[in-house]
């Protein structure tokens, strides 16, 4: 993520928007990549553009899209809303981690994992980014902001491996 993203996402969560309005501009950008990419090119004009976000977005989103598209940071969409969201949990008390893993876990895991975070972390909740990778071979990885903890099959082997090359 750029500094750029993380700037406007830091300017979007100022601005005080109802966040329906935020998830639901950045739901109909993801989904609909066309948008982004005609507000993105530098052959349509802006007032083109201006019109298309009058007639597609809620009114309080407006005038941020359209800065985006004057600067041409459009590209930038996706970012911002996640530096938006990062910012909205963190003065929520909201722990965000990353949980990577071969086999999604069930309810109880989610819930015993939620629950050591939150007691580790003294946080409220924990928001999850779920991301499978069989390339694991088993286990999961648990990320929090900077820490890694590996409990992957592929992490021990990789340590097994260090530890056999040591001795």
């Amino acid at each position: 993520m750029t500094q750029a993203a993380i700037n406007y996402g830091q300017v979007l969560y100022e601005l005080s928007l109802p966040e329906k309005v935020i998830e639901d501009t950045a739901l109909v950008l993801k989904t609909v990549p066309e948008l982004k990419r005609v507000l993105n090119s530098p052959v349509i004009p802006k007032t083109s553009k201006h019109r298309v976000i009058d007639r597609v977005f809620d009114e309080p989103i407006r005038v941020f899209l359209k800065v985006l598209v004057d600067r041409r940071d459009m590209e930038l969409a996706d970012d911002i809303f996640e530096a938006w969201r990062s910012l909205v949990c963190k003065a929520a008390g909201i722990l965000e981690a990353s949980l990577s893993f071969v086999t999604k876990p069930d309810e109880e895991q989610m819930r015993e994992i939620k629950a050591m975070l939150c007691r580790k972390y003294k946080k409220k909740d924990v928001r999850f980014r779920l991301i499978e990778d069989p390339g694991l071979i088993g286990g999961f990885i648990l990320r929090v902001g900077d820490v890694e903890t590996d409990w992957s099959l592929k992490g021990r082997l990789r340590q097994l491996e260090q530890n056999i090359m040591r001795r």
